[in-house]
């Protein structure tokens, strides 16, 4: 865009023109131009915050990547956030077809730290099918996600992992397993 700038001296004649940078106009912006419909196919993404850290899609190996979203319905008169989608933390594995199509795709080049709001058309959700009869045939999604972490080693992976299952949970179990593999041997010698 060109915007005349006014002359500071009286002496000038004529305007100069100041270029103004405008990276992106509403008519490229494919996130405001989303629209809830048949013909939408496409996902679109809108970065509230960039983040910092390693990115997604950064190598061509599965990623064990920990998210926190949640979504809502788009084009329905109902807008209001999906409760079931509210989620605080999930862990998973990027290429493994664990997560709806459009959100892996829109998580692509996310970095640690970062906030972005993902459109998903129901080509790449969950179709013409109801899901847990929370969300309708043909439904357009918006997911608000927040990468939180990327695993780079299998000692990140597991405390992940353990982190989502919980400490507390994995110490019950362990103590379980612990006492049915050691009560056989406490029932022989008389102990139990």
């Amino acid at each position: 865009a060109i915007r005349p700038i006014q002359p500071t001296a009286p002496q000038l004649s004529a305007s100069p023109l100041e270029v103004v940078d405008e990276t992106t106009s509403a008519s490229d912006d494919a996130f405001a131009n989303y629209q809830a419909t048949e013909e939408q196919t496409t996902i679109a993404i809108k970065d509230l915050v960039i983040g910092s850290g390693y990115t997604v899609g950064e190598t061509s190996e599965s990623q064990l990547l920990q998210v926190k979203y949640s979504a809502r319905l788009l084009g329905s008169k109902f807008t209001a956030k999906i409760r079931e989608f509210d989620i605080p933390n999930m862990v998973f594995p990027t290429n493994q077809s664990r997560i709806l199509p459009g959100l892996e795709e829109g998580l692509q080049g996310m970095k640690v730290g970062g906030k972005r709001l993902v459109k998903v058309p129901p080509n790449k959700g969950y179709g013409d099918s109801w899901y847990r009869g929370v969300v309708a045939p043909n439904s357009h999604l918006e997911f608000d996600v927040e990468l939180k972490n990327i695993a780079q080693t299998p000692g990140e992976e597991f405390m992940m992992k353990l982190e989502q299952f919980g400490v507390e949970r994995a110490v019950g179990a362990a103590a379980c397993l612990a006492y049915l593999a050691v009560s056989p041997m406490l029932e022989k010698s008389g102990i139990l």
